[in-house]
């Protein structure tokens, strides 16, 4: 099983996440870069990966809609599995 990583630190906007993400899921050219061809490209996954997603911050809408996304397309795609690591958020004192 192919296992990818994906740090949510490593962007900073929106078009940052879907660039990074492109990136990373090596996704094809004609990627359209926003949630609906996100949904697309990770259900058309034919081979077993894993991805991780990292860092992440739930109270973050970027964050938390990407994630939806990825969760989504695991209940379509039996050969994506997600796994999310929730980053910690500290209150400023």
């Amino acid at each position: 099983m192919k296992e990818i990583i994906l740090d949510f630190k490593k962007f900073m906007t929106v078009k940052g996440a879907h660039r990074y993400i492109e990136r990373e899921m090596d996704f094809p050219g004609y990627y359209g870069r926003n949630l609906d061809a996100l949904y697309d490209c990770l259900t058309d996954i034919s081979e077993q990966v894993k991805v991780k997603i990292i860092n992440c911050d739930m109270t973050d809408h970027t964050d938390n809609s990407i994630v939806n996304v990825f969760w989504d397309a695991a209940e379509e795609n039996e050969s994506l599995e997600v796994e999310v690591e929730r980053g910690i958020i500290q209150d400023e004192d």
